[in-house]
């Protein structure tokens, strides 16, 4: 797994594709990261233990362990750790099954 230091604590790198990443993250009391937005992924936050919130531009949330946040393309939004935590982070981009054009040229092979 790969480590990265983070203001607000570490980032461990479980799995990453062209479509998905799944992090570790150790998070530090009285820390934050920095208010963003993604054009295509989706954020979905677990909370494995500790108190978390997590700040979009609707409001905010407190989640607590076993408690778990997504958050939508296009959503500005940051986490806020109010204890010292652990949390999974899953980044996906959404499959869309009517994502298809066909083109009707005929049966003939």
């Amino acid at each position: 797994m790969e480590r990265t230091a983070k203001i607000w604590g570490e980032r461990w790198l479980i799995r990453q594709d062209s479509t998905h990443a799944t992090s570790y993250l150790k998070l530090k009391a009285k820390t934050r990261c920095s208010w963003h937005k993604h054009q295509a992924k989706w954020n979905k936050f677990v909370v494995i233990r500790g108190k978390v919130g997590i700040k979009t531009e609707f409001g905010e949330t407190i989640l607590g362990t076993g408690n778990e946040f997504t958050v939508g393309p296009g959503v500005y939004h940051e986490f806020k750790v109010y204890e010292d935590s652990e949390m999974i982070e899953e980044m996906f981009v959404l499959y869309d099954e009517g994502d298809i054009e066909r083109q009707n040229l005929g049966s003939k092979l």
